[in-house]
C-alpha cells in the first residue's frame, strides 16, 4: 500500500474529517519505528476474502460502514489498493478496471478522484494506467509553491495521492501558523502538518514547529478512548515531532492498544475505529493500521 517518503520514522494516518475523504490514510514510515519480531501469522488471505465481500456491483470496493450500498466507490477501491499493495490484483476484476478507466475518462470527476482511480488502476496490474499521464501532469501543476493553514488540508490530500504516481513531485514549503492545542481546528492542522512533515520541502523545520502542540502530544496519546481523529493524528505526529519528549516505548504502548481494535462481525480481518466490538469496521482505519507493527503481517506479499 505504500512508499516510505519520510526521513527517519515518519508517516501519516487520518486527516480530513469531511466526506468523501474521511480518514484518508497512510505512508508506511511508522513501520520502521518498532517492528515486532513476534508478529502474528500471515493473514493476507483473510483480508482478500473480506475485501472480495466488499466488491460492489460496479466492481469497485464498498466502504464497510456503508456496505449495504450496491455500488463501490473510487475512494474505497483506492484504500483497498493501498491496504493490499502488490496483492491487490487478486481482488481487482475486469469490471473493477473498466470502472476505474470510466472514471479516468469522465469530465465530471474531480482531480483527486481521478488520481485515486489511477493509483488503483496501476496497482490492479493493468498496464493501461500509463495512458493517463495528463492526469498526473494536472496534479503536478496543481501543487502550490507554499502551504499555509488555509490550503494545508487540500495540499496533503493532493500530494499524498500524487507521490504514488510521481515520486519526484515538487514538494511545497510550509509556512508556520499559530496553533493553540485547545482550539480543535488549529490542533488538527498542526497535527496534520507534523504527521506529514515528509511532504514539505522544509521537513526538518516542520518537525520543530508548533511547540505547544508538541508538548500536548503525551496527553493526547495517553488518553486514546473517545479521542477520535486527533488521537490517530497524534500517534503519527509523535514520530515526526522533535520537541514532544516521546519515544519508541510510547509508540509501542499505543500500537498494542490499537491492535485490540481488530475485527467486527462481518469483516474479521479489518479494524474498527471504536473499542466497542459492535462498532463497524473501517477500511480507512484498516489501511492505516498496516503502519502499526503487529497489526498485519503480509510477509512476502507486502
Amino acid at each position: 500500500m505504500s512508499i516510505d517518503l519520510g526521513a527517519g520514522c515518519g508517516g501519516h494516518w487520518l486527516r480530513n474529517s469531511k466526506p468523501p475523504f474521511t480518514l484518508i490514510v497512510i505512508v508506511l514510515g511508522l513501520a520502521a519505528c518498532g517492528a515486532d519480531p513476534a508478529a502474528p501469522t500471515n493473514d493476507i488471505s483473510a483480508v482478500k476474502e473480506d475485501l472480495t465481500k466488499l466488491q460492489g456491483t460496479n466492481g469497485l470496493i464498498r466502504m464497510p460502514e456503508s456496505s449495504s450500498l450496491a455500488n463501490g466507490s473510487v475512494h474505497g477501491t483506492y484504500l483497498a489498493a493501498r491496504l493490499l499493495d502488490t496483492s491487490f490484483p487478486a481482488v481487482a476484476s475486469e469490471r473493477t478496471r473498466g470502472e476505474l478507466e470510466r472514471v479516468l475518462k469522465s469530465a465530471e470527476a474531480d482531480l483527486i478522484t481521478q488520481l485515486k482511480a489511477l493509483v488503483a488502476l496501476k496497482r490492479s496490474g493493468s498496464s493501461s494506467w500509463a495512458s493517463y499521464g495528463s492526469i498526473i501532469e494536472q496534479g503536478t501543476a496543481a501543487l502550490p509553491a507554499t502551504v499555509t493553514f488555509a490550503n494545508l488540508s487540500g495540499y496533503i490530500d493532493l500530494v499524498d495521492v500524487l507521490v504514488q504516481l510521481e515520486p519526484n513531485a515538487r514538494l511545497a514549503r510550509l509556512e508556520t501558523f499559530d496553533a493553540d492545542p485547545g482550539v480543535e481546528h488549529l490542533l488538527s492542522g498542526a497535527l496534520m502538518a507534523l504527521s506529514n512533515s515528509m511532504y514539505f520541502s522544509n521537513s526538518e523545520e516542520v518537525r520543530s514547529m508548533f511547540p505547544a502542540v508538541q508538548s500536548a502530544l503525551p496527553q493526547l496519546i495517553g488518553s486514546s478512548r473517545g479521542k477520535g481523529l486527533n488521537y490517530f493524528r497524534a500517534l503519527t505526529a509523535m514520530t515526526n515531532a522533535s520537541r514532544s519528549g516521546l519515544g519508541s516505548n510510547d509508540f509501542d504502548k499505543a500500537a498494542e492498544e490499537l491492535r485490540t481494535l481488530k475485527g467486527c462481525k462481518e469483516f474479521p480481518s479489518l479494524y474498527r475505529m471504536e473499542p466497542d466490538k459492535a462498532s463497524p469496521c473501517s477500511l480507512s482505519i484498516s489501511a492505516a493500521m498496516i503502519a502499526v507493527p503487529g497489526a498485519y503481517d503480509f510477509g512476502e506479499n507486502k
